[in-house]
């Protein structure tokens, strides 16, 4: 530390023996300039980090993957908008996550070595994932992996009492789960997604995620689907 002490001394000697303010800023910025960047990026980023910290949403209200479509009906779209305005969720408390950008069909072996298939993985095991929607056929492919809700738990009886004549089924791959098929889909081709925002052109239906913890708001989200469009 008297070293230390000794050194700035030193320092502020030869700097106040400087003829003016501009030497002295030549001579502070050629000798000690790598220091005073990193104390500048330093502090930017602590800055940046506490920022994010206490404005950016830390959880989700609800995010859906609209797999295997071009339509613009990802973050900040109409369908966005218009979900956010009938939901009444605001985003400056939590995220609403559209996603339009996965490309994958599992009916096509396109599982595996699939960068959008191992996104989708991540995200349900992660129990980010609250629904996806796709092709019905290829949801039916989907569904026999065990990372679509199986819609007969008890926790489903909501959705299903409303959406029961809807249900898309699937046999899974593990029989040691179920030898008959089970209800992992609901069946959403008539609904606004598609007749409105023309997410898809054929058959469209809707999983929802394993590990989903969101369950009403998928349900709002169906509900929403629904609802005639004022």
């Amino acid at each position: 530390m008297n070293r230390f002490n000794a050194f700035l001394a030193s320092e502020k000697e030869k700097i106040n023996a400087l003829p003016d303010w501009r030497t002295r800023g030549g001579y502070i910025w050629q000798y000690y300039k790598l220091w005073i960047i990193g104390i500048v990026c330093g502090v930017w980023f602590i800055s940046f980090v506490v920022y994010q910290w206490f404005t950016v949403p830390k959880e989700n209200w609800i995010q859906i993957t609209f797999a295997n479509t071009y339509a613009e009906v990802g973050n900040g779209s109409e369908l966005w908008e218009d979900f956010i305005d009938y939901s009444g969720y605001d985003p400056s408390e939590k995220n609403v996550v559209l996603h339009n950008t996965s490309y994958f069909d599992y009916s096509m072996n396109q599982g595996r070595g699939n960068t959008y298939y191992e996104t989708f993985v991540a995200h349900v095991d992660t129990g980010m994932l609250d629904a996806i929607t796709m092709p019905r056929e290829a949801l039916e492919a989907l569904g026999t992996g065990g990372r679509l809700m199986d819609l007969s738990r008890e926790e489903c009886t909501s959705l299903v009492e409303k959406y029961g004549d809807r249900l898309v089924y699937c046999q899974p791959a593990n029989e040691e789960y179920s030898a008959e098929p089970v209800p992992i889909g609901i069946d959403i081709s008539d609904s606004r997604l598609v007749t409105e925002y023309h997410a898809y052109s054929d058959s469209c239906a809707l999983g929802i995620g394993a590990l989903s913890s969101h369950l009403d708001a998928v349900e709002t989200f169906l509900d929403y689907l629904f609802v005639e469009a004022e």
